[in-house]
């Protein structure tokens, strides 16, 4: 492991004095975070405000029909809420996970005829948490429209018990019991109830600037970790490797310290884009750092065993320099680095998932909106060291076949 840790160390020293390397690796990418976060800021805080919903109708009477014809459909809502009917909950899920819609309403069967009765009326709300303003406004819709719902079925109910039959009391008398009645409602709140759910499980919208500094650092890993694999091409064509195996060192030796080397260069990189942005641009990665941590060494793993396998393709300094940016490029861009991938259209968003960039950028975004710690990036951190052994397990195979 000493002589592994050295080799490593070796090759991060020679990638620390070049001024090209370093500006490549590090100042670019903080670059970019600065500029797409200041530039595009304005973009996902200034879009006309309207409102795509969806609704699932399950009751027949006239509470849900006044809710959406009356105050949904009303001269003053209708131009800013846009009303999509859908078949079944899980279709309403569907949209709000893939951002389509920033709420959705669900009135179940008997809704209406429960609220004449008396009995347990529920109206279930579920919002989309990378919209919250949105959603808030539906959701407060919603509760006027049941508090409206419960006063004026209070106010009968009290009427009812009161009165008993016609013309027994006078209506100066009734004038006096309506503070009386309405006092009732604070005793009879759940009747009707608001049930709001989210499927994200995030608390914020995202800001540009901490949008950028997850995709663009994720992106620029594979940059690091080619800049790694190159070193392996290099070494062959100045003879290092020949002096090397002169030495009383293995292959396995050799070829472990140069896949160290690989990991600690985009380990470091990365490390330090993500003090540099919490300092200086006050991006903030997440309440909880063991999950930083676990997410960063995650996606490095994931990102230096591609640098092997894409190392173990190709012949040449010169076809690794060329391959692995526009590779970086691409991935990035199915990752999520530049837009949302649930953006994408349907077969666009299933090829993203092929990407370590997709799994790194939920994992670092749940840490970001969810306030998760490690068990809520679990499922990504799985994904992440599934593919970093699949690479690793390959490259390596591959490079000992060709004798490095």
């Amino acid at each position: 492991m000493k002589k592994i840790f050295f080799i490593g160390a070796k090759d991060v020293k020679i990638r620390a004095r070049d001024p090209a390397s370093f500006i490549m690796l590090l100042a670019m990418p903080l670059i970019l975070i600065f500029i797409l976060g200041i530039v595009f800021q304005p973009l996902w805080t200034s879009k006309p405000f309207t409102i795509d919903i969806a609704i699932f109708n399950e009751d027949e009477g006239e509470f849900s029909k006044i809710l959406i014809d009356d105050v949904f459909g009303s001269n003053e809502l209708k131009d800013t809420i846009k009303i999509k009917f859908l078949e079944n909950e899980e279709e309403i899920k569907k949209y709000i996970n893939e951002g389509k819609i920033a709420a959705g309403i669900i009135f179940r069967k008997g809704f209406s005829e429960s609220i004449i009765e008396g009995g347990n009326a529920q109206i279930k709300i579920y919002g989309d948490p990378e919209q919250t303003i949105k959603a808030g406004v539906v959701k407060n819709i919603v509760e006027s429209f049941t508090f409206e719902v419960l006063k004026r079925r209070t106010i009968l109910e009290t009427s009812l018990r009161f009165l008993g039959t016609k013309n027994l009391i006078s209506s100066t008398e009734i004038q006096k019991l309506i503070p009386e009645w309405l006092l009732e409602i604070e005793n009879k709140k759940n009747l009707i109830s608001v049930s709001s759910e989210t499927e994200k499980k995030t608390t914020k919208n995202p800001l540009a600037m901490e949008y950028y500094a997850i995709g663009i650092g994720v992106m620029y890993l594979l940059f690091a970790t080619n800049a790694g694999a190159e070193t392996i091409f290099k070494e062959r064509r100045i003879k290092t490797f020949d002096r090397m195996k002169v030495a009383p060192l293995s292959n396995h030796t050799i070829l472990g310290g140069k896949l160290f080397g690989i990991f600690f260069v985009a380990l470091l990189q990365f490390v330090i884009i993500v003090i540099f942005t919490s300092i200086f641009y006050k991006v903030n990665w997440g309440n909880s750092v063991p999950g930083v941590i676990v997410m960063v060494l995650s996606a490095v793993l994931a990102f230096s065993g591609l640098s092997t396998l894409l190392a173990s393709l190709t012949k040449s300094e010169e076809q690794i320099g060329n391959i692995g940016p526009a590779l970086a490029m691409i991935f990035g861009f199915l990752g999520g680095a530049m837009w949302p991938a649930y953006g994408f259209p349907k077969w666009l968003n299933i090829a993203s998932k092929f990407t370590p960039n997709r799994w790194a950028f939920e994992g670092f975004f749940k840490l970001m909106y969810s306030e998760g710690g490690v068990i809520s990036i679990l499922p990504q951190v799985l994904v992440l060291l599934t593919m970093a052994s699949i690479f690793f397990f390959i490259g390596v195979f591959r490079l000992n076949r060709q004798g490095i």
